[in-house]
């Protein structure tokens, strides 16, 4: 007669800890608000210009392809030789928190004239996006800056952190750069200055 609760019990307790265990990121994007380009676009490391006669290490033109796919389904031609008319400024990195809590490496600069919440834009104006928090968790992080090369203005920026469980550390950047990829550009442009928890697939 007790089996029946005991059953429930045990379907409620997987089913949770399938919850606990999905792996998430957390998304932030900013953006102007008006329609997106679709035209020419180039990804480049952070790092750009490198001295010259330095190569482009294999690990970041796996992470710039995958990227570009995903640019690529909303309407961008990413290129690699050429002017583009736009750029995406990649940055992928394995750090902690506190790496990336004070300063933040990913900051607005769009020019606008208006701020929301913890975002600020407007003339000069650079505000770290998401509350600061000092802890050495270990994370995955990759951010795209989309600007007009003609005259270097920001169109779009975006950020995806993913906390590395005590399980998964020491696994590869590589291996998370898609996941993370999917879940920054899956709605794209998506809604300003917020930052949303999606999972990671």
């Amino acid at each position: 007669m007790q089996k029946a609760p005991f059953l429930a019990l045990a379907a409620a307790t997987l089913a949770l800890a399938g919850c606990t265990t999905t792996p998430t990121a957390e998304v932030t994007r900013f953006h102007l608000g008006g329609p997106m380009p679709s035209d020419t676009i180039r990804i480049v490391a952070s790092t750009d210009p490198a001295p010259p006669g330095t190569a482009v290490p294999i690990e970041f033109l796996s992470y710039a392809s995958v990227v570009a796919n995903d640019l690529a389904r909303h309407g961008f031609r990413p290129i690699e030789t050429g002017r583009p008319a736009y750029l995406a400024i990649l940055n992928v990195q394995q750090t902690t928190r506190a790496g990336i809590a004070q300063p933040s490496p990913f900051r607005i600069g769009i020019g606008g004239g208006t701020s929301s919440g913890n975002v600020g834009i407007g003339g000069g104006i650079n505000v770290p996006i998401g509350s600061p928090r000092n802890t050495d968790l270990p994370v995955n992080v990759l951010s795209v800056r989309i600007r007009r090369e003609s005259d270097n203005t920001a169109v779009w920026e975006g950020r995806a952190v993913q906390e590395i469980p005590a399980s998964a550390q020491g696994s590869s950047l590589t291996a998370a750069v898609p996941a993370l990829s999917g879940a920054l550009f899956g709605e794209f442009p998506g809604e300003s200055g917020r930052t949303v928890i999606v999972k990671l697939r």
